[in-house]
């Protein structure tokens, strides 16, 4: 997998920096596509990660956007990184 981070994330607290990198880390040793879905859907079963982060899939991609942390129904303009597969 290919990340490319595209803009810079708050780090309003520990968890969110501690999520932030296992989401890196999870997408970095996935294999492929198959692999960076399944583990991703894990992670979320897993971790409060949707509390700060939300995301999705294109064609050849995952983005993931911040949750503002003012309004977590919100997220920030810019998403945060993108996963090429």
């Amino acid at each position: 997998m290919e990340v490319t981070i595209e803009h810079a994330f708050c780090t309003y607290c520990k968890e969110v920096t501690e999520l932030y990198f296992l989401l890196i880390n999870t997408i970095l040793f996935s294999i492929n596509e198959k692999e960076l879905r399944s583990n991703i859907e894990l992670l979320w079963k897993a971790v409060p990660i949707d509390k700060y982060f939300t995301y999705g899939y294109g064609a050849h991609h995952l983005w993931v956007c911040q949750r503002q942390p003012s309004d977590m129904n919100k997220v920030f303009e810019h998403r945060i990184m993108i996963a090429r597969f």
